[in-house]
């Protein structure tokens, strides 16, 4: 019998508990974001789209050292072509990266020496076709002013 009037008091101070809790969230506003209209404020730590860097010239901040290449878990993902140019300086004429393939692991980003990869913080990536998320230099490379931004913004978040 004492088994039983035990079971049943532990039961009814758990009952409590619960509804104390439902109680207590209850009373708070909703923190819901109404998600199309408003977007969260994200900080430069996000694993967006990736994104090619330039320097104030417009030239890319790219080398051609492949690193990204071969820390990628996904193979052949990151597809560099380079040359140089009459100084002898590199040119990437071909720098293609598979977005549907992607697992925004980072290790590009992190393995670039010249922090010339970057992961920006554009999320909203669906589209109807796979050959759509074949991003090529032409889209993956920011302006100056958006290299600017986002260095500015990686330098606030350390």
């Amino acid at each position: 019998m004492k088994k039983l009037v035990n079971k049943t008091v532990s039961g009814i101070i758990e009952i409590a508990r619960g509804m104390f809790t439902i109680l207590k969230h209850a009373l708070r506003p909703a923190i819901t974001l109404e998600y199309p209209e408003k977007k969260a404020v994200l900080t430069s730590r996000i694993r967006g789209r990736l994104a090619l860097t330039t320097n104030q010239e417009g030239n890319l901040n790219c080398v051609g050292c492949m690193s990204c290449t071969k820390v990628c878990p996904c193979g052949d993902l990151i597809q560099i072509e380079s040359s140089k140019d009459e100084n002898n300086k590199p040119v990437i004429n071909k720098f293609t990266i598979d977005i549907g393939r992607c697992i925004f692991c980072g290790n590009c980003t992190q393995a670039c020496p010249k922090d010339a990869l970057i992961m920006t913080d554009e999320y909203e990536l669906a589209d109807y076709s796979r050959e759509s998320l074949v991003f090529d230099k032409e889209k993956l490379t920011l302006s100056p002013e958006e290299s600017a931004n986002w260095r500015d913004k990686k330098e606030r978040d350390i």
